[in-house]
């Protein structure tokens, strides 16, 4: 038996891969943008990079898995749990959502003929809606609070029980998926989503995690396995394919995120492999980049766009694109988010639950 880790916001394994999981959704959606203004694929091996959502799936069941151990089965624990997590997800969110509702408005101005109408309340309490909302990812935010909520109520259980009834969530999830399929209803859509169960194999990674030492070389095995599933995926199967289908997404993205995360928290365990401040800083960055990175590859290729023809203009998009998410997301992180997120902490009641890190 081995000592528990640290949190995994301490675990700079961890915060590589919550990075390396932001840069992976950013070269996706600099692929939308190839298709959005130039209708061309060079840039379509990029598509893959939806997976980075999976990885954050992932790691958001590995970090409240641990910052939950040790607190069920006290109301309070539950309180003070919940309002990290909604702090950590909403007041930033509000912002950004409200800057791509700006954006949308000012569209016209700048010649585009993109303005929208949107639905609004929906979009700022993040409940699914199939209308048009000012910040599109945020969809995978309403599946974050999905799991806030049903981990609060678990967190009144006593711990024993709760890998049973999580267990059973997951069950009842694929059960119902099976029986009602592709229901009309989207909040159905997601209550029943079998991306739900990526949150769980995190959730079960860590504890397995903390209670497990493997072999110093099961880290470069796990790895190697991730990568070669990526490579076999790449190789079978389209993005657009795989996205849209219910079971190949949390089948073969969540597989090879649990796979690549487990083999990351070997590897550094093992002290194997280590990382270079850069790369966790980025970890820090991720949420600013996840929020602010479509509002900015938007504005790089609506003004290059202008000044160079096709394809150049591409090549410039896909230069200096990544740079200038990054420095946003630096610059977002340390002078909004971070400050928003000490200011609203220091406020809680009661500080059992870590709240540096996001989800």
């Amino acid at each position: 038996m081995s000592q528990v880790p640290q949190q995994p916001g301490r675990i700079a394994s961890i915060q590589v891969c919550r990075g390396l999981a932001a840069l992976l959704v950013v070269l996706a959606h600099l692929h939308g943008i190839e298709e959005t203004h130039f209708a061309s694929q060079h840039l379509r091996l990029l598509g893959y990079g939806d997976i980075g959502v999976d990885i954050f799936f992932v790691i958001s069941g590995i970090v409240i898995a641990s910052v939950t151990a040790g607190k069920f089965g006290r109301p309070q624990n539950a309180a003070v749990f919940l309002y990290h997590r909604l702090a950590r997800i909403f007041p930033i969110f509000w912002i950004y959502n409200s800057l791509s509702l700006l954006a949308n408005h000012l569209a016209p101005l700048a010649g585009s003929t993109q303005q929208r109408s949107f639905n609004l309340l929906p979009s700022y309490l993040l409940i699914p809606t199939l209308l048009p909302v000012p910040l599109f990812q945020g969809w995978t935010l309403s599946y974050e609070v999905y799991f806030y909520l049903v981990i609060t109520l678990l967190l009144l259980a006593p711990e024993r029980i709760a890998p049973w009834l999580l267990a059973l969530w997951g069950v009842a999830i694929v059960a119902l998926k099976l029986h009602i399929g592709l229901s009309p209803i989207v909040i159905v859509r997601l209550l029943i989503s079998p991306s739900v169960l990526e949150f769980l194999a995190g959730y079960a990674l860590f504890h397995l995690y903390r209670r497990s030492r493997l072999h110093p070389a099961a880290g470069i095995l796990l790895l190697t396995t991730s990568l070669l599933l990526l490579v076999a995926i790449i190789l079978h199967d389209t993005p657009v394919t795989i996205v849209n289908h219910p079971w190949k997404r949390p089948v073969l993205y969540g597989t090879f995120s649990v796979l690549l995360l487990f083999g990351a928290l070997e590897l550094e365990r093992s002290q194997i492999i280590r990382y270079l401040p850069a790369f966790k800083s980025i970890g820090d960055w991720s949420y600013s980049i996840y929020l602010s990175h479509v509002l900015v590859l938007s504005l790089v290729a609506h003004l290059i766009e202008r000044l160079l023809p096709y394809p150049a203009s591409l090549f410039v998009i896909t230069l200096i694109g990544l740079p200038a998410v990054l420095i946003v997301g630096f610059l977002s992180y340390t002078y909004v988010e971070r400050p928003l997120l000490h200011l609203l902490y220091k406020s809680t009641p009661a500080r059992q639950i870590p709240a540096r890190q996001p989800a």
